[in-house]
């Protein structure tokens, strides 16, 4: 895992509107939306269109189906999302420009129950962490006919395409601050921790692309911590909107970086093992063996195991956490909203580790927003909400599963516990 130096300059965006030309400038992104709109147009759009959504505004964005953050590589080498935009060159090493506090939103009804909200203010607001970005919000519709697979693809694209574009006007802007990874060799020896990361694979839409390549069509890979943070996973996943990743929460996964923060001091970080977590049995066992296979190879004596989504995958969870630890290998594994409302849909008696991120069945009163960007209407079947979920004065009653990122298993969440 050695011989990877990346730096993130951040560039602090506390404000966005659109004008005659894209920059930034004294942490305001100015947008020339008519020159943005040109990169985006596909033949399946019927219309395309963005909005702009600060902080404390009062904005409800719905559906909601991804946020990136805007990024770009700062040397010729290389795209901020290898294999989407471009080759695969620099990932995970050499200089990234990172608009930090700013953020891309796609939108769109593409699977129904599988997409969610963003509340700029109010109590959604509290769980939500890109309620606090300045989000360049894509408002594009398709024309009849079009296949949701289709859909998702084109707003997948768009949204790379203008992650990309705005970090690129900020490429000579110097950073205000600068953020360094690096894997060095421990000066003592130390347990040896991996991540096996459980990348949704099941088709219907629960996909994650590694390298522009569907995790459907991959074998179990060992990846250098870098290459996440710098953009090599992009999320097509249509999952329930409380506990999905989102590509942002893939450039800023907060599992790696606290890592980092321990590497070398309490353990020694010893990479991610991307696990597609596939729906048929026979390719489940070929993926667990091979992810154990990796931590075996790794010499890893510790494995993490976030979940992502739901149901299915806890057979691949289980699978790897048996697997491994009948090789000495102990696994923490990370799930949401299992208990009173929801039981895990498998176990084995060596998940004697595991950590349980939240419930998604509280319910909220969302009070009515002064401007809706998308359709509101989708609330009425979108996980967490129902016919019943828009009451007479506007306001919606929903569980917080139909909030963007509510809780997910790599720490991307507002919640905490609390001892008493």
């Amino acid at each position: 895992m050695k011989g990877m130096n990346l730096k993130l300059e951040l560039v602090y965006i506390k404000d966005i509107k659109f004008g005659d030309r894209t920059y930034v400038q004294n942490g305001v992104l100015t947008i020339c939306k008519e020159e943005l709109l040109g990169k985006l147009t596909n033949d399946i759009f019927s219309s395309i269109d963005l909005e702009l959504a600060r902080p404390g505004e009062s904005v409800r964005i719905i559906p909601v189906k991804d946020v990136i953050e805007p990024r770009a590589k700062v040397s010729d080498a290389g795209d901020a999302f290898p294999g989407v935009l471009g080759e695969c060159e620099g990932v995970g090493q050499g200089v990234t420009k990172v608009l930090k506090g700013a953020g891309v939103v796609t939108t769109g009804k593409i699977v129904g129950f599988q997409e969610g909200i963003i509340d700029m203010t109010g109590p959604a607001a509290e769980y939500c962490y890109y309620s606090a970005l300045n989000n360049v919000v894509i408002v594009a519709e398709v024309k009849e006919g079009v296949t949701p697979a289709e859909h998702e693809a084109a707003v997948r694209m768009a949204g790379i395409k203008a992650a990309q574009y705005l970090a690129q006007c900020a490429k000579d802007v110097p950073a205000d601050e600068t953020e360094e990874y690096e894997l060095t060799e421990p000066a003592q020896e130390l347990p040896r921790v991996a991540v096996v990361f459980l990348a949704m694979a099941q088709g219907l839409l629960h996909d994650n692309y590694l390298y522009g390549i569907d995790a459907k069509r991959l074998h179990p890979t060992l990846l250098h911590p870098n290459e996440i943070l710098d953009g090599a996973i992009v999320s097509g996943n249509c999952v329930v909107a409380s506990n999905k990743y989102t590509t942002y929460d893939h450039q800023n996964n907060p599992l790696i970086k606290e890592l980092y923060k321990k590497h070398g001091k309490e353990l020694e970080f010893a990479g991610v093992i991307f696990t597609p977590s596939c729906p048929g049995l026979a390719d489940k066992k070929r993926c667990c063996m091979a992810a154990v296979n990796i931590a075996s190879t790794i010499k890893a004596d510790g494995l993490l195991l976030p979940e992502e989504g739901g149901g299915n995958p806890e057979a691949d969870l289980m699978m790897i956490c048996r697997m491994a630890e009948q090789r000495e290998i102990r696994t923490v594994l990370i799930v949401g909203a299992i208990g009173e409302e929801e039981a895990i849909t498998d176990t084995t008696p060596e998940a004697d580790a595991v950590v349980n991120v939240g419930s998604r069945i509280e319910k909220l009163l969302l009070p009515k927003m002064e401007r809706v960007i998308g359709h509101e209407e989708q609330i009425k079947v979108l996980a967490g909400g129902s016919d019943e979920s828009i009451l007479p004065d506007g306001s919606l009653y929903v569980t917080v599963s139909s909030i963007m990122s509510m809780h997910n298993g790599m720490g991307m969440t507002k919640l905490t516990s609390k001892v008493y």
